[in-house]
């Protein structure tokens, strides 16, 4: 009888010991399912998804990798609560809601990682680069979040021109969105690599940097970049790169790169 209560006892405090193993375990990802194709995705990116039994995604991000996500929770990750977060203005979201909608994300994340839970919140392109989820990162810090990297549009663009960004005679290369100050970087004449998210007239914002630059300066185009299908480059200069997009019907994001990328002696 004493051996049974022992034994009882021992593999009691054993199967506690294991559960809260598994709790201390729980973990927050925020993981890049890459651009384009679902090619593009990577290994690891794939082997956390997996793993993974919650899943934040935007609508269009969960489409994308949609055959990855049977059996799993799927809730939608949240956008625009960037902007509430760390208290920024736009006009396309009201933040009330989305506080609301952070205080649902927190408890349910929270709720997750203490039962030992993996959690994946899933971005486009790589988290670091213009990414809206990456509020998650400073939200959650307590919890250690890891990023898992990969393909932004920037690295298929760079395939799709077939260069070194960091060649060419400037040796340099700043990547900037539309909400930087362009015209101060186009006075460096270094070469830029612009994301137009927002942009409205990319025609407009070229003729204020031409002047920085020779007449005879690339002017490169990507879209659609890591879409084997669908991605197109336009190449010209500063001199018929205007009449080169004159007819073509631009997405919401593409690339422009500006500036020498050549090795041309």
């Amino acid at each position: 009888m004493a051996r049974f209560i022992s034994s009882f006892i021992f593999f009691f405090f054993l199967s506690l010991s294991v559960k809260l193993s598994q709790a201390e375990n729980g973990k927050l990802y925020l993981v890049s399912t890459g651009v384009g194709d679902i090619e593009n995705l990577t290994l690891k990116a794939l082997k956390i998804i997996e793993k993974a039994e919650l899943i934040f995604c935007s609508p269009w991000t969960c489409e994308r990798v949609k055959e990855l996500l049977k059996g799993k929770e799927v809730y939608d990750a949240g956008f625009g609560i960037y902007w509430f977060y760390y208290n920024k203005k736009d006009q396309r979201f009201n933040l009330e809601e989305k506080e609301r909608e952070f205080k649902k994300i927190t408890q349910i994340i929270r709720n997750a990682v203490a039962q030992g839970k993996t959690v994946a919140v899933l971005e486009d392109g790589d988290p670091t680069i213009f990414g809206p989820h990456i509020w998650y990162v400073d939200a959650f810090k307590d919890l250690n979040p890891q990023i898992i990297p990969g393909i932004s549009s920037f690295n298929a663009a760079n395939a799709a021109v077939k260069v070194r960004v960091t060649g060419g005679k400037t040796g340099s290369v700043a990547l900037v969105s539309g909400f930087s100050e362009l015209e101060t970087l186009a006075r460096t004449k270094t070469n830029l690599v612009l994301f137009t998210m927002r942009i409205k007239d990319i025609a407009e914002v070229l003729k204020k940097l031409e002047k920085y630059y020779s007449p005879e300066t690339k002017v490169i185009f990507v879209l659609y970049a890591g879409y084997k299908e669908k991605e197109k480059v336009i190449e010209g200069t500063f001199k018929d790169i205007y009449e080169k997009i004159k007819s073509e019907k631009l997405p919401f994001e593409y690339l422009v790169y500006i500036g020498d990328f050549s090795y041309e002696k």
